[in-house]
């Protein structure tokens, strides 16, 4: 009964009482010890007026306040007309660039938790809100899990206002829009949906739209909710982007693509995300070099740390004639090693695995430790010991070497999934169930719709005008120029 009576006195609108507003706050807020109330009289001396400042220690910035609002209110010698008093200090006296009118006190509740100031004025049920947060946060540097040898090298930061200044300074543009929502019942996220009037693909934004806003949760600290929001249905793939550069995301804002970001978090979410994008490296538009190149060797990379292992146990025990006899001898004889190949593979992917986990949890003066006794462990010692064959270690190490290519943008867990997959299929039923496993898996990814798209547009279904920049980066002027657009199903799926 007691939760309830709080819960509908934060829902209560001001009252004209200071002090029973003051109380609601102190209960709404369960009585924080870090809440100051500064309590002081206004206007000329013949009438004056009680008012109270109300804010939470340690996230304002203190300057503001004492310039912006206690030193203009002091001030304040003359009656003004008390009918409009509210409005006049807003309006008048409060030096501000962001202010606003509130008549709830739910709405100072949020508020006071954001950063802001409430002044609250004795006889008047409402009150004046003003922006005065001031969060720790470190400076703009350099994306610490992408980088790029050309092009800006700063990432994006985890304060949401300093990374829409990133992107604002990029496009400079009446037509970069940015909308601001709130996420969270318990406490609010501020997220927002970032596009460019005129390019962007108006379904995609009516459907990212829908999702955030159908995402009902108590609160947001793992950016990985919105993620799950965002992709819709549940698969091996990200259908979202994920990318720390704002170079990145200002690209694909002027592809017609949408860019979600979240305070808190240094990325932002691009939507539609397709399977092309991690064929593209942001070098590829900034270099002659490579326009080509790089992007079939993506491809062959992705290719060998999925399907490497499973080919490599498939041709040992079912095709051994496809190579030479001697080499077949040298290398898929079960004498030359204790342990089966099966077990071989799978040993040496399970320490792999555990070295990668490691470098993630263990202190970073520790890395360059681990890195030695893992080396130690699964190369000479291993190989000497019979344990693990010199060609197994070869190929395992390969496959590992592929897949530091898709450590970001979210296909490294597609990577290890398949991989498995594909290890278990090529040991028990060989090279042509490997090839029926590839066809259905380009049938199932030519299913998958990222917020309504196609996941392997523009090759499934074909578009011949946008291969301009598939698996050959085309002329930059005609890249530019051209208009980006994406195909949807009629029915969403």
């Amino acid at each position: 009964m007691e939760v309830k009576h709080v819960m509908q006195e934060k829902r209560a609108e001001f009252s004209r009482q200071l002090n029973k507003n003051i109380h609601l706050i102190q209960e709404g807020l369960h009585n924080t010890s870090d809440l100051i109330i500064r309590t002081l009289q206004i206007g000329a001396s013949t009438h004056r007026h009680e008012v109270a400042i109300v804010y939470i220690d340690g996230i304002v910035n203190s300057q503001i306040i004492r310039d912006g609002i206690l030193t203009p209110l002091l001030n304040i010698q003359s009656n003004h007309d008390k009918e409009n008093l509210i409005q006049i200090l807003a309006n008048c006296h409060i030096r501000s660039e962001s202010i606003q009118i509130l008549q709830s006190v739910n709405e100072s509740l949020v508020g006071i938790s954001s950063g802001k100031t409430i002044v609250l004025i004795d006889g008047y049920n409402s009150g004046i809100m003003i922006d005065t947060a001031q969060w720790q946060q470190r400076s703009v540097e350099t994306s610490i899990r992408q980088s790029t040898t050309r092009g800006p090298a700063i990432g994006f930061s985890e304060q949401l206002k300093v990374n829409i200044n990133l992107i604002r300074g990029y496009i400079q543009s009446e037509n970069l829009c940015v909308e601001m929502k709130k996420v969270g019942r318990f406490t609010k996220s501020d997220v927002s949906i970032i596009y460019i009037n005129g390019k962007v693909d108006e379904i995609v934004l009516s459907e990212v739209r829908s999702r955030i806003d159908s995402l009902s949760i108590e609160y947001v600290f793992e950016p990985t909710v919105v993620q799950s929001a965002l992709s819709g249905r549940k698969t091996i793939f990200s259908l979202t982007n994920v990318t720390e550069l704002p170079d990145v995301a200002v690209s694909a804002l002027y592809e017609g693509k949408v860019v979600v970001i979240m305070n808190g978090t240094p990325q932002a979410y691009i939507l539609p995300n397709l399977f092309i994008q991690y064929l593209q490296l942001p070098n590829d538009y900034y270099m002659k070099e490579g326009r080509l190149v790089n992007r079939i060797i993506i491809l062959i990379c992705l290719l060998m740390t999925t399907l490497l292992p499973g080919l490599y146990l498939s041709i040992i025990n079912f095709h051994q004639n496809w190579v030479p006899k001697k080499f077949a001898e040298t290398y898929f004889s079960h004498g030359e090693t204790i342990l089966p190949f099966f077990i071989e593979v799978c040993l040496l992917l399970f320490l792999v695995y555990i070295l990668g986990l490691a470098s993630l949890r263990i202190p970073k003066e520790m890395i360059v430790l681990s890195s030695l006794v893992g080396t130690l462990v699964i190369s000479s010692t291993a190989v000497d010991a019979k344990l693990i064959h010199p060609l197994s270690l070869i190929i395992i190490g390969t496959t590992y070497l592929t897949q530091l290519l898709f450590l970001t943008g979210g296909m490294s867990s597609s990577t290890i999934t398949l991989r498995f997959i594909f290890f278990i299929i090529g040991n028990f039923l060989g090279v042509t169930a490997m090839l029926i496993g590839l066809i259905v898996l380009i049938i199932y990814m030519s299913r998958l719709r990222s917020v309504g798209v196609p996941y392997l547009a523009p090759i499934i279904p074909f578009n011949s005008k946008e291969f301009k920049d598939v698996f050959y980066r085309g002329n930059l002027k005609k890249l530019i120029n051209s208009k980006h657009t994406y195909p949807h199903d009629k029915d969403k799926k």
